[in-house]
């Protein structure tokens, strides 16, 4: 009978990668949560190959754990059997208002974060993510442990999702805490393709008043002309002087959908109990 040694999830067109490849897969189940993270740059090299619009890689070399594997499926199984809850997103070329200044962006929908997905511990997430910008990109959910191929790796754990296309991330989610949707090409993210992703405890011993949930973000895009790409390329080439441009107050979003930006403030009675 064979052992299988290595855990990962390979398509036959990186397995050259080796190392880097099962680095990837395992950081993303690792204890600390942390999933693994592509170096900018990488959007283009994932979109120059063709896969006839596979989802995601295909099944590795013999010995390897693939996603349809009955270790996956238990593996699953031990983090949850709660109920499906379904979302979407849609990335899209949007104007977002910063607080008094608009700009031209991108975004998940068109606000700034994106919406909230709220879940349970337990539940499988049921996640389509529609792409209606004129690049590629994918969706990683950021610190949650999960199967490998759902990990929104371009060209590691799956191919880019095609302008136009869309695809759907289902994984079951076992911790609870406070995580966060990003794309995982490029600088998308810069742009503000992301959004909070919260996963309640069943057995939260505590109640409260209210609940926000803030993002903050050091925002770029469409201010003083400057782009994400652009600051990358100064601090690439060593520049490490202020940049000339405003860099922008960040943003914030509160569970209710009210929106906050530059320094806004959200109250609460005296003695509430807030979280």
């Amino acid at each position: 009978m064979h052992t299988h040694t290595r855990r990962t999830l390979l398509g036959a067109s990186i397995v050259a990668a080796g190392s880097g490849v099962l680095g990837a897969c395992s950081e993303a189940d690792s204890p600390s949560g942390a999933g693994s993270h592509s170096r900018p740059g990488s959007e283009s090299r994932a979109v120059a190959a063709d896969h006839s619009g596979l989802g995601f890689a295909p099944k590795g070399p013999k010995g390897y754990v693939n996603p349809s594997d009955p270790e996956v499926v238990a593996a699953e199984k031990e983090r949850g059997s709660g109920p499906l809850r379904r979302f979407t997103l849609t990335a899209t070329e949007t104007s977002l208002d910063l607080g008094g200044q608009t700009v031209r962006s991108w975004a998940y929908g068109d606000t700034l974060p994106g919406k909230e997905v709220r879940i349970t511990a337990g539940d499988t997430l049921d996640l389509t993510l529609a792409n209606h910008l004129h690049a590629a990109t994918t969706l990683h959910s950021h610190g949650v442990r999960m199967r490998c191929d759902m990990d929104g790796v371009p060209g590691l754990t799956q191919y880019s999702i095609k302008p136009g296309a869309d695809f759907t991330y289902r994984f079951a989610v076992a911790h609870p805490g406070t995580y966060w949707l990003h794309s995982h090409s490029g600088m998308q993210l810069d742009r503000g393709l992301y959004a909070p992703l919260i996963v309640e405890d069943p057995r939260e011993p505590l109640s409260y008043d209210k609940e926000w949930v803030v993002v903050l973000d050091d925002w770029v895009d469409g201010v003083g002309g400057s782009t994400p790409d652009g600051v990358l390329a100064q601090l690439r080439g060593g520049r490490g002087a202020p940049m000339g441009m405003d860099m922008g107050e960040g943003t914030a979003h509160d569970a209710s959908g009210d929106h906050m930006s530059n320094g806004a403030h959200t109250s609460a009675p005296r003695g509430s109990r807030v979280r």
